[in-house]
């Protein structure tokens, strides 16, 4: 649109974060570098550049999930469904689906302030590619006033486009918490009937410890069903499809790779260690801790390193 390219970053899904830059002619910094506005001193390396954060609290998961905290929303839920099995089927007394729904929406229609843009600089544009954000290219200027009005305007459309996707996300949780709750279905309890992952939704409405579901039911499941190469394909397919809206796509790869593996020597440590570290991957991140990922990532750099070999022969 207008030029603008995004150079990372998925259009359909955007994250939250995001960095804008545009190109600045030498000319352009150099003539305008006086006025009310020192347009030139928000240039470095002929980069113009500003970065805008507008995901903090900005839907009800992340609200239920930072503020009331996971396990105590579980619980709530869990004790309107054990009230709905003790009463036959009927609401708890009080509770109105409708009204539950009503304030449900009212939470998720709460109006977080944004975050302004700040300016930023950069070094060059492999620095700011590697910044974990969704990052637009805006085009070359030779008018600082131009580049500033548009690099300042963008964070304002970003910002509309990620709240909409984040209010149909909000729906889709919404339905499925009621429908937890009318249907008997909690999103955290063991799975029935053969089906190892909760509900029929993804982990956009999944509330619970997702370590504790990979490691307990996940792949312990997925192994069970390692002989049978359909069934296990299908059951591999169901936790890809689970997994979608997961931000780093190919942790969820390595794990299922991890899995096939394992299928042809279930006694492989190594691979069986790898596994575990992809599971406490992938839970850090959705559960945003990030101070445990650079532990992580370091034992699993390790596992590859030669002298990791004997991991294969069962020494931790």
């Amino acid at each position: 649109m207008l030029g603008i390219q995004q150079k990372k970053g998925d259009p359909d899904r955007l994250c939250g974060r995001m960095v804008a830059y545009a190109k600045i002619t030498p000319s352009a910094a150099k003539d305008q570098n006086s006025g009310p506005i020192p347009f030139a001193s928000m240039v470095r390396n002929g980069i113009l550049a500003v970065r805008g954060e507008f995901e903090k609290n900005s839907n009800i998961k992340r609200f239920l999930q930072h503020e009331a905290g996971a396990s105590s929303v579980d619980k709530g839920i869990s004790e309107m469904i054990e009230h709905i099995k003790e009463s036959g089927g009927e609401l708890p007394e009080g509770l109105d689906i409708d009204s539950f729904r009503d304030r449900l929406e009212e939470l998720s229609s709460m109006e977080i302030i944004p975050v302004p843009a700040k300016i930023m600089f950069y070094d060059d544009e492999a620095e700011i590619l590697e910044e974990n954000a969704d990052i637009y290219y805006i085009g070359e200027f030779t008018g600082m006033s131009q580049a500033h009005l548009c690099i300042t305007s963008l964070p304002i459309l970003y910002q509309a486009k990620y709240r909409e996707q984040q209010s149909a996300e909000e729906q889709s949780y919404i339905n499925e918490l009621l429908s937890q709750i009318e249907t008997d279905g909690l999103i955290t309890s063991k799975p029935e009937g053969g089906e190892f992952l909760p509900g029929k939704g993804n982990l956009l409405t999944f509330v619970g410890n997702l370590q504790e579901l990979l490691e307990r039911q996940v792949v312990p499941y997925l192994l069970y069903q390692a002989a049978e190469e359909d069934q296990f394909t299908a059951s591999l397919n169901r936790f890809n499809e689970f997994m979608v809206p997961y931000k780093e796509p190919k942790d969820v790869q390595l794990i299922g790779a991890t899995l096939r593996k394992l299928r042809t020597n279930e006694n492989n440590v190594k691979e069986r260690f790898r596994l575990e570290l992809l599971c406490r991957k992938v839970s850090a991140m959705y559960h945003e801790k990030f101070e445990e990922l650079p532990g992580i990532q370091r034992k699993l750099a390790e596992l590859d390193l030669p002298e990791s070999k004997n991991l294969d022969e069962g020494n931790l």
